[in-house]
């Protein structure tokens, strides 16, 4: 678990570091905010991004990589709304930077994003470029990582489940070998999803203990009580409910430690189901009333109805009609309004998907005709610049002619009074100097020439500047 000392290493060396090291060293505090609980991750990322805001001008690729990681605290809080904007954002100021690592990373959690709304297609597309990126540069393996797994959990959604499992295989393999043991327990979760479904129990199982083994050697109670709820599962599934039972408890008592209470209803639910099925009515209404104690200080209606349906069926067998009936009508009455509910939620977030979507055709729009003009510009300048060349060529072929006729006016008049001193009037002497004046112009020539350029370099240096 990252501690505050480790973090404040970590965030003095983004202050510190090159351009070249920023996306390093931010996906190093991204890959340790994964191991914090909720409340330090938001305050770590609200004062690093403070700074990053602040020395936006000086250090852009730092403000890129902080907004980022303000985006990836926000998707792990399943702020969706917050995160969706940033991320779209992102791509842009990533393009801008050159960068397109960092936007491979924002359209990964994009990628979950659409997911969780039911957009399986966006999804795949945002992961499937995110993929291609982060396999081409081989940086930030972590999140290339998580990308594998993004995709193999897409097509199990779809019940494509051949092609999931090599998503789940590789990225397993890449995790052991980086030693990520987040991930390994992640793509063993995965395949034995996908080996359940298709009843294959003797896999299912080996993945789950192998899980298990890796959350208890690194300590991480969220990976601890996930293996144990899903050992649990896979018990149930395969009718051994005293196992099933027992991992459940362990899962149950280990969240309700940790507070973790949306899983601790989830323990609640299933083990009321296990005491059905081993018809113990008692223990099952005992444990379905604590899980819809806590799923109502919650306010977790999904939970809470799924609760109310499970009673009335046990108060139904029971024969005692009168409280089956009074679960059976909150189960429909909060069954309506989540699913009133969950048709808003759709509605706003089908209204979000298209409103990135239409700002990320906005970009690539912007992006293509920026490309544009810089090459416009460039081909401008080599207009202007083979103009400047024309143009100071005849200058320089002006200022050498002159050069050339004070020269041989020089000559003349040197050698005149030179030969005159020695009595003598030798030919061969003038034109042996002249052939040199002759031969001696095409160096001045590009001397002068030389030195107009450096000086209308110098020109546009000081205009820049000014």
């Amino acid at each position: 678990m990252v501690t505050d000392e480790s973090f404040n290493q970590l965030f003095q060396s983004l202050k510190n570091c090159s351009p070249h090291d920023v996306g390093k060293t931010c996906m190093a505090i991204m890959e340790s905010f994964v191991d914090i609980d909720r409340e330090a991750r938001k305050v770590r990322t609200e004062e690093m991004y403070a700074w990053a805001e602040q020395n936006a001008a000086k250090k852009p690729l730092s403000f890129c990589y902080a907004k980022l990681i303000l985006a990836f605290s926000f998707f792990y809080n399943e702020q969706y709304d917050k995160a969706l904007p940033l991320l779209i954002e992102l791509q842009r100021l990533f393009s801008e930077q050159n960068d397109p690592d960092g936007a491979a990373v924002g359209l990964n959690f994009l990628g979950s994003i659409y997911r969780t709304f039911g957009d399986v297609d966006l999804a795949l597309k945002a992961c499937w470029t995110a993929h291609e990126q982060l396999s081409k540069s081989g940086k930030y393996p972590f999140f290339f990582l998580a990308c594998n797994i993004n995709i193999g959990g897409i097509y199990v959604d779809r019940k494509h489940y051949d092609e999931a499992v090599p998503h789940f295989l590789s990225a397993l393999d890449m995790a052991e070998k980086l030693e990520k043991y987040y991930w390994v327990i992640y793509a063993l979760h995965g395949l034995s999803k996908v080996y359940l479904i298709q009843q294959k129990y003797p896999e299912a199982r080996e993945c789950l203990e192998r899980a298990m083994i890796v959350a208890e050697k690194y300590n991480h109670p969220l990976s601890v009580c996930n293996s144990l709820t899903e050992l649990g599962n896979y018990y149930f599934t395969t009718g051994s409910f005293a196992e099933a039972e027992d991992f459940h408890k362990r899962s149950l008592t280990l969240r309700e430690q940790n507070q973790f209470i949306g899983g601790a209803i989830t323990n609640c639910i299933r083990l009321g189901e296990i005491y059905s099925k081993q018809f113990k009515p008692k223990e099952a209404i005992a444990i379905l009333e604590k899980g819809l104690k806590l799923a109502t200080q919650m306010q977790v209606k999904p939970k809470m109805y799924q609760i109310h349906f499970l009673l009335s069926e046990i108060y139904q067998s029971k024969n005692d009609v009168v409280k089956s009936l009074f679960h059976y009508k909150l189960f429909h009455e909060l069954r309506e309004q989540v699913e009133l509910e969950d048709n808003e939620r759709k509605i706003k977030n089908a209204h979000l998907v298209f409103e990135a979507e239409q700002t990320m055709k906005e970009n690539i729009i912007i992006k293509k005709q920026k490309a544009e003009i810089e090459k416009k510009n460039i081909e401008l300048q080599e207009t202007i610049d083979e103009l400047t060349r024309a143009r100071i060529g005849k200058k320089a072929k002006a200022i050498t002619l002159v050069i050339a006729i004070i020269l041989f006016v020089l000559e003349d008049t040197i050698l005149h009074f030179a030969l005159e001193f020695v009595s003598t009037n030798n030919y061969f002497i003038s034109l042996i100097v002249k052939m040199v004046i002759i031969f001696s112009l095409s160096p001045i020539n590009k001397a002068v020439e030389g030195y107009l350029l450096k000086r209308i370099i110098k020109k546009r240096k000081r205009e820049v500047l000014v």
